[in-house]
């Protein structure tokens, strides 16, 4: 198991017993299937629950059923983890997080899964009207398909962008590199 450092982890330390604030530590109580691992002298948690996985930091002086504290490392992402800390403070409690509801597709999104799609039935030796046909259904290239049709057209700027992916484009559409602009009017608004 792959350990990081416990710096980023929310910190389950025993509490004084007269510390009204504190729980009752109860790692059965943490849903999801739990694994632990040795971490110098803590504990490191991991719980996977729900499609997520739940990591936090056990101090070595923790044991089941003692009062615990939760302590957040201070640094300057605090603000944006906190969500992720309550999270994570109920689990402890016994509450698995909510599901998240099934995102809607988008039409970059949509538009990138169907590039891929076309390179990977143009690799295989498929004709542009066979991509077409895979990709937008046979009546659609029964009614729509033309020597220089739009249909024909889509497939064509499919296999283009697919191919600018290979070349990589890649990284821009993962947000690791932020390409120049190719064309005017493309350029970011500040």
């Amino acid at each position: 198991m792959w350990l990081s450092s416990p710096d980023g982890l929310l910190q389950v330390r025993a509490a004084h017993p007269r510390n009204a604030a504190a729980r009752r530590f109860d790692l059965w109580r943490i849903p999801g299937r739990k694994r632990l691992a040795l971490d110098g002298s803590d504990l490191s948690l991991s719980a996977d629950l729900s499609g997520e996985r739940l990591r936090l930091s056990l101090s070595g002086g923790l044991a089941d059923g003692v009062t615990y504290v939760g302590a957040v490392p201070l640094t300057p992402r605090l603000h944006g983890r906190l969500d992720m800390f309550n999270l994570q403070a109920l689990a402890l409690e016994g509450h698995a997080p909510p599901l998240d509801p099934a995102r809607a597709v988008s039409r970059a999104t949509l538009l990138h899964l169907r590039a891929l799609q076309a390179l990977d039935a143009r690799q295989a030796g498929a004709s542009h009207r066979d991509i077409a046909q895979a990709l937008f259904g046979l009546e659609a290239v029964v009614l729509r398909w033309h020597e220089d049709g739009e249909l024909r057209a889509q497939v064509r700027h499919l296999l283009r962008r697919a191919q600018a992916y290979m070349s990589g484009d890649y990284l821009a559409l993962a947000g690791v590199l932020h390409p120049e602009p190719k064309h005017p009017g493309d350029e970011r608004i500040r």
